[in-house]
């Protein structure tokens, strides 16, 4: 007789000790791969970003400049002595990173994140997972995921979207370790995480406008689990909820006010309502003055008038916002890969890393629909209520539907550079296309497991 065979009849240890030899390996090899980490590159923004940073730290400028906070702040605490010089900026046709003073500790310090951010995610995700084999896969797939040159690369690049990736990654790895503590035994301290938690999160938030929709989701999504008894005492969750309602008004007011978003304005106005003059007639109905971006008397309107008329347009008209969004959601997916600098002649197993890459990074809306159909499906075991399902459903239904609604805004608000822009919406889909399946089939291997027959 041979008792059927479950993650229980391997020890847990030889697990843990594999996803950490992985990690390992997946690091060292990610500073093996990527020749020095000091070397840098700028992109046509990055100048925005020295100058933005130059605002004084106690002042409003700070917040509601042409960049945000958390950029302000690192441009601010690495500038050198004699200041930034940017000596090569990126391009089509640039083949080589630099070595620049002050920004080399800049971009060590966003490899050094990377590493750890990912890192952390494949250790505190893995450790959730019941099979050995599922542990193993999911360190390797994220990792792989991660270190690949389509998510690496942006490392060396003097621009926000690094800090976005690894932030992110830490922030929903010590999600991930609260979600299970507190599904384990509701009354569980975790003050000390909550705290990692929120100052990775609020970093995040103020690295784009966008992510403040994540903290909106954040909320929402809590404010459900409060529907359970079980989780209505806890102070922690509340104390979460509060500190991300607080974040969410801080982001808007600093948006609100800030220069950036009358760029943005001005793009939509530029690339979509002037080239229509169907729709040029109606904002002159809502008060534009003017059927030319040209007219000297548009750009006093634009800063005084422009976003709240834009705002009004779109809630009379949904029909231009469906059209938007469907016209842009695919190119929203298109490349993910850097197009700053190339360097593939830093080391032949590049070239395999790309082609990993490009397996784990589909540039067209495939992951999107691929996340879904597996959230479907956790989804429905959760209301089977099979172990672990309760808890997995209601992170990746945070995960899909923060990355849903950051999205629709980047379509929404912006003409210009959308595939970059939109790149932390599109990573959470193509992540999803890899870890909702593995999740789906862990939790149908244990369902499995634990109801086979003895023989």
């Amino acid at each position: 007789m041979f008792r059927a065979v479950t993650s229980k009849s391997v020890s847990p240890l030889w697990g843990s000790f594999a996803v950490l030899l992985i990690i390992v390996v997946f690091s060292l090899l990610r500073l093996r791969f990527y020749g020095d980490p000091a070397l840098s590159i700028a992109g046509n923004d990055t100048i925005s970003y020295v100058e933005s940073s130059q605002a004084s730290l106690f002042s409003a400028e700070i917040w509601t400049g042409r960049r945000l906070l958390t950029t302000n702040l690192l441009y601010k605490i690495f500038e050198p002595e004699n200041g930034y010089e940017i000596k090569v900026n990126g391009s089509l046709e640039t083949t080589k990173r630099v070595y620049q003073p002050g920004f080399d500790r800049i971009v060590i310090l966003q490899m050094g994140l990377s590493i750890l951010g990912w890192g952390l995610l494949a250790w505190l995700f893995s450790e959730n997972l019941r099979s050995t084999w599922a542990k193993i896969a999911s360190a390797v797939l994220i990792l792989a995921f991660a270190f690949t040159p389509q998510m690496a690369d942006w490392d060396s690049i003097l621009l926000s979207e690094s800090l976005t990736f690894s932030l992110f990654a830490l922030q929903f790895a010590l999600l991930v370790k609260m979600a299970f503590l507190l599904y384990k035994d509701p009354d569980a301290s975790v003050i000390g995480w909550a705290l990692a938690w929120a100052v990775a999160s609020f970093f995040w938030t103020f690295l784009r406008d966008t992510n403040m929709f994540t903290s909106i989701m954040t909320v929402t999504i809590i404010a459900a689990l409060m529907i359970a008894p079980r989780y209505r005492r806890n102070k922690t969750l509340k104390g979460i909820a509060i500190f991300q309602l607080l974040v969410i008004v801080l982001a808007f007011l600093t948006a609100r006010s800030s220069a950036r978003t009358m760029d943005q304005i001005d793009n939509l106005y530029i690339d979509d309502i002037f080239p229509n003059p169907s729709l040029v007639a109606i904002f002159q109905e809502m008060g534009m003055p003017v059927d030319s971006y040209l007219d000297p008397a548009f750009h006093p309107w634009l800063q005084e008038h422009g976003s709240t008329t834009m705002i009004r347009f779109m809630l009379a008209h949904p029909g231009y916002v469906a059209q938007k969004l469907a016209r842009d959601f695919a190119p929203a997916f298109t490349e993910i890969k850097q197009t700053y600098f190339n360097a593939r002649d830093l080391n032949p197993m590049r070239d395999y890393l790309f082609g990993l890459g490009n397996a784990l990074h589909p540039e067209n809306t495939t992951p999107f629909l691929a996340s879904l159909l597996a959230l479907v499906g956790i989804v429905l075991l959760a209301f089977r209520n099979t172990a672990n399902s309760r808890v997995w459903a209601w992170l990746c239904v945070w995960l899909f539907l923060s990355a849903s609604l950051t999205l629709i805004p980047t379509i929404l608000g912006d003409t210009w550079a959308l595939n970059r822009h939109a790149l932390y919406s599109t990573l959470i889909y193509r992540l999803g296309m890899w870890l909702f399946p593995l999740i789906l089939v862990d939790l149908a291997w244990q369902q499995d497991a634990q109801t086979a027959p003895l023989s």
